[in-house]
């Protein structure tokens, strides 16, 4: 299973509302700032702890950001 973000605008517009630039941002959530810039973009997926983090740091609820795939394999057979 992944963690997505539902929509990245409303990621990017909460943590502009909350005032951080994506440097402070990565520095609220632990992250390096390639990997946050990677994840605000939609490029990479958070982890679930990253995942928490972030709705922690916006103070939103998790579901309010995040949703999570099933991944399915397609095997050849």
């Amino acid at each position: 299973m992944k963690i997505k973000v539902k929509d990245l605008d409303h990621l990017n517009e909460l943590m502009i509302q909350k005032g951080f630039n994506k440097s402070d941002f990565a520095k609220q959530i632990q992250l390096s700032q390639p990997m946050t810039i990677q994840i605000t973009n939609g490029d990479r997926n958070p982890s679930p702890r990253i995942a928490k983090r972030i709705s922690d740091v916006l103070e939103v609820e998790w579901d309010e950001l995040f949703i999570i795939k099933k991944v399915t394999c397609s095997s050849s057979g």
